[in-house]
């Protein structure tokens, strides 16, 4: 069996199964104007808006198996 092909980042190196996961995580470089849709903040690239995000989740109790 051969190796899965994986598609590296040029820019942090982290390597990614499908293509699709790939372009996804380049938006994260990309620096511009990532308003937060539940606040006024803005932040300069889609990784820090995610980061900002988590912060929005609701905080319920977690359920253990």
């Amino acid at each position: 069996l051969s190796a899965p092909r994986l598609y590296r980042c040029q820019e942090c190196g982290k390597s990614y199964r499908h293509s699709g996961s790939l372009v996804n995580h380049r938006r994260t470089h990309q620096t511009g104007d990532f308003p937060c849709p539940h606040c006024p903040k803005r932040f300069p690239n889609l990784g820090a808006l995610r980061g900002h995000l988590r912060g929005h989740r609701p905080r319920g109790p977690r359920h253990r198996d």
